[in-house]
């Protein structure tokens, strides 16, 4: 094997390996805010239904709605542009406002589904991947994504979720485990590793760029992830509401409203007269 062949192998095995500076950025820095962002979202997600679960589809609730959009994405560009330029309080109140003001996304669902438990389960699981990590790291310390301890991150992953899915179960009553399980577990898993793995790659630039723009890449990755997540459950959902139709169960989605134990928005309404 030739020596250019060895340094790149060399440089293959490294690639996810942290220096000390890199590492103590990276834990003492970027996964307290995606930590602290994750919650906000949570506590904006719950503010937001609170105030509009019984809201109707009124233009002017559109106009709202939308309105809050294109705040939100304005945050997010202009966080871009504040992170560059290192004004970290700055950046840091820009993107807990930006995640506070994403709770309303889920709004629409909320309006016109009965799965308002489901919803907060699902923003509460970003809060407990977020949560894995960083109590990973912090369990780790100077081992964390260093080498030779891949099994050490093993187990205090599955340790981690057990917990996070025990105290779900426990939360949010689930009844479908056949279901949510598998779901619950899938989404952990995508927010975990992108955390993990594209964090870990994202921070080796950590001494050449500032590290509030260093998470604002992982934040944009991490976006993009539950994107995907969130229309993947759309999908799966979809296909199993049709299995069930199709099935002869004349449409009763019953099953599905078992996976949070959600009670319907027209029961409520019911017992409010």
């Amino acid at each position: 094997m030739s020596n250019l062949e060895k340094q790149g192998k060399v440089k293959k095995k490294s690639k996810y390996i942290l220096e000390p500076p890199q590492r103590k950025v990276f834990i003492e820095k970027i996964l307290p805010t995606l930590l602290i962002g994750s919650i906000i979202w949570l506590i904006g997600e719950i503010v937001f239904s609170y105030f509009f679960s019984e809201a109707q589809l009124t233009g002017a609730f559109l106009v709202f709605y939308i309105s809050m959009i294109v705040v939100d994405a304005v945050l997010f560009l202009l966080l871009y542009f504040v992170a560059k330029s290192n004004k970290v309080l700055l950046g840091l109140l820009i993107f807990f406002l930006f995640c506070f003001i994403a709770g309303i996304i889920s709004i629409p669902i909320v309006i016109f589904t009965e799965y308002l438990p489901q919803v907060h389960m699902f923003v509460s699981l970003a809060v407990g991947a977020n949560l894995i990590v960083y109590l990973m790291a912090l369990s780790l310390r100077d081992r964390y994504f260093a080498k030779g301890y891949i099994w050490a991150h093993i187990g205090l992953f599955i340790f981690g979720f057990l917990i996070v899915e025990i105290v779900f179960i426990i939360i949010f009553s689930i009844g479908n485990y056949l279901l949510t399980i598998p779901i619950t577990f899938a989404y952990i898993c995508v927010v975990v590793l992108t955390v993990m793995f594209y964090g870990a790659k994202a921070v080796k630039k950590a001494d050449k760029i500032p590290w509030l723009l260093v998470a604002y890449k992982i934040i944009g990755m991490l976006l993009l992830v539950i994107i995907l997540a969130m229309v993947f459950v759309a999908i799966v959902l979809i296909i199993i509401a049709l299995a069930i139709i199709c099935g002869g169960a004349g449409g009763d989605l019953s099953g599905l409203s078992s996976i949070g134990g959600g009670s319907s928005k027209k029961k409520k309404k019911e017992k409010s007269y």
